[in-house]
């Protein structure tokens, strides 16, 4: 609560106001608030102790899978993405992960090619084309560029040397910064049917 003492309490511009002078519907609404934060938090901690814990037995049943396979589990750790199913076909569990992706300043140069490239082979064609590609170096309103972006243009087919030029710094600028795992569980009545998503919002922590 906002309470400061026994008979005030602080309001939202930090100023002490007795409790006598607080409307009866805004003490229970600050208690409402209050109560349903305190159950959210430890419901939020509790999905992320089940999520380390459902990640933890995973990791044992892999290092299992290793050893089964006369793989070296030496230092070994799970890798990619992951599904597993229960014996019947109506469980299941997946992994996913996820990087963020960073880029250093050697982008600048991969921009400064590309550049060149638009000016060399685009003299005579629409404008559109070069906004297409040029869009890919914008920047969001927090001046982060999208990775999406950059790394799809890896798929465009173009052969010109500068644009392979480009696509070369590109991925000496790439780093991966960090990755997440995100764990999904799903269930189906049958094989037959489709499997559903049983919603825990453990992406989220």
């Amino acid at each position: 609560m906002a309470k400061k003492d026994d008979n005030f309490w602080l309001n939202k511009k930090g100023e002490s106001v007795h409790e006598g002078n607080i409307p009866i519907t805004e003490k229970i609404k600050d208690e409402l608030v209050e109560n349903l934060i305190t159950i959210a938090k430890d419901t939020s901690d509790t999905i992320l102790s089940f999520k380390a814990e459902a990640l933890s037995q995973i990791e044992e049943y892999y290092q299992l899978l290793l050893q089964e396979y006369k793989v070296d589990a030496k230092g070994e750790s799970k890798k990619g993405n992951l599904a597993i199913e229960n014996y019947s076909g109506t469980a299941k569990v997946t992994i996913t992960v996820s990087d963020r992706i960073a880029f250093d300043e050697k982008l600048s140069i991969a921009k400064v090619k590309i550049d060149e490239f638009l000016h060399e082979a685009t003299k005579n064609a629409s404008p559109d084309i070069q906004t297409l590609i040029t869009k890919a170096f914008d920047v969001d309103k927090k001046g982060d560029i999208n990775a999406k972006k950059i790394l799809a243009l890896k798929s465009y087919d173009i052969a010109h040397p500068k644009w392979l030029e480009a696509m070369a710094i590109i991925d000496d600028a790439t780093e991966i910064v960090s990755s997440k795992n995100y764990i999904r569980f799903y269930a189906r009545e049958n094989i037959e049917d489709e499997y559903k998503l049983i919603p825990l919002d453990i992406a989220g922590v």
